[in-house]
């Protein structure tokens, strides 16, 4: 075609070949002026690394859906000053709280996390007094849209995976993840209630109540009972978080637990302090106690340790390297005597985990704090 428009005309064929080749034009009124906040790659390369950057937000090409930002929701009454201040209150603390728990892989993000989470890790554990061991742990809460959006299929254990890795634990009190289903009942942006059953079998019901003390300052309760086995058992829990400046969280939880199995209440007390380095780095500060109320109040073990945990490779792979020391004592079966006293016990963790998400409801993964 060029051809015979050169053979035609060749001056008509320079002039074509010269607007084909010519930049588009464009007016000044046609200029998209560039985004005042947007945050070149280049920018946001250097943040990740800056501790500091906390109070940067990017600005994304399409917005995520922000599990912290209550300041849109609507209610089916008139609000107030009061209803405007819980909302933003909530929004400003939720922010650093959900970055680490999400950071951390805690079971709270997976139970609560809408869509499909699955968590992996495998543990490389150096003792004292009882050389190497290598464990391997799965994880896993899966939407079943076709039947319910509140209904889940899932893989876990009895107790919250992130609370037992800062209290002390013995290696026969280790379990078994099973196979269930967990029904949400009920959600808002202040509690949270559940039920679940498994094939050990057990039915277990859960309710959570989060309260705002101040825009710092947050409690938590949870409230679970249970059937195992045709034992029945209950779980009380109280979580108190505050943040630090800059990007720290500090958390104290104290739970305790009841069962017919046995007498009085196993009781346990956990302190974390989180401090995120970067955006893919985080330490945490850890000690814990445990201890029984019957035959007799005794504290069974101690612990402090620091977590060291890094984002690798890829944004769902995790590395971790904790270090601690434990005093526990050995106690017989039915609790009265005790078989070994207190003594240290040094050991070292080498753990890589595995994330698979597709949390359609809530995109934690899509927040940079």
């Amino acid at each position: 075609m060029p051809q015979l428009l050169f053979a035609r005309n060749k001056a008509t064929g320079t002039l074509l070949l010269a607007l084909l080749l010519a930049p588009p034009v464009t007016t000044h009124a046609e200029e998209e002026p560039p985004a005042p906040d947007a945050i070149s790659e280049t920018e946001l390369d250097e943040l990740e690394g800056d501790p500091l950057a906390a109070d940067i937000t990017p600005v994304l090409a399409s917005e995520p859906l922000d599990p912290c930002d209550r300041t849109m929701d609507t209610y089916d009454y008139d609000e107030s000053w009061y209803d405007s201040t819980h909302a933003v209150v909530n929004t400003v603390f939720c922010e650093p709280a959900l970055w680490f728990d999400s950071f951390y892989g805690s079971d709270r993000v997976i139970a609560e996390a809408g869509g499909t989470y699955v968590r992996w890790r495998n543990d490389f554990i150096l003792t004292e007094g009882q050389g190497f061991k290598f464990k391997t742990n799965l994880n896993f809460s899966i939407e079943l849209p076709r039947l319910s959006h509140r209904l889940k299929l899932t893989f876990e254990g009895d107790e919250d995976q992130a609370l037992q890795d800062v209290l002390p634990s013995e290696e026969e009190e280790q379990e078994t993840n099973t196979l269930g289903l967990r029904l949400d009942v009920k959600e808002t942006d202040r509690s949270y209630f559940n039920i679940s059953v498994s094939a050990k079998p057990r039915i277990r019901a859960r309710y959570r109540y989060t309260y705002p003390v101040t825009q710092s300052f947050l409690v938590r309760f949870t409230q679970e009972i249970q059937n195992e086995k045709g034992i029945n058992g209950a779980r009380t829990r109280f979580d108190f978080e505050k943040t630090l400046p800059p990007n720290k969280l500090f958390r104290a939880t104290t739970e305790g637990f009841g069962s017919e199995e046995f007498s009085g209440v196993d009781w346990s007390q956990a302190f974390s302090l989180f401090k995120r380095l970067s955006q893919k780095g985080s330490i945490s500060y850890e000690a814990g106690i445990v201890g029984i109320t019957k035959p007799e109040n005794l504290v069974t073990n101690y612990r402090l340790g620091f977590r060291y945990r890094r984002n690798i490779h890829r944004d769902w792979l995790f590395f971790e390297f904790t270090p601690d020391v434990t005093w526990p004592i050995e106690l017989s079966e039915n609790r009265e005597t005790i078989i070994t006293d207190r003594h240290s016990v040094f050991s070292v963790l080498f753990r890589l985990e595995i994330h698979f998400a597709n949390t359609s409801a809530r995109k934690y993964s899509d927040h940079i704090y």
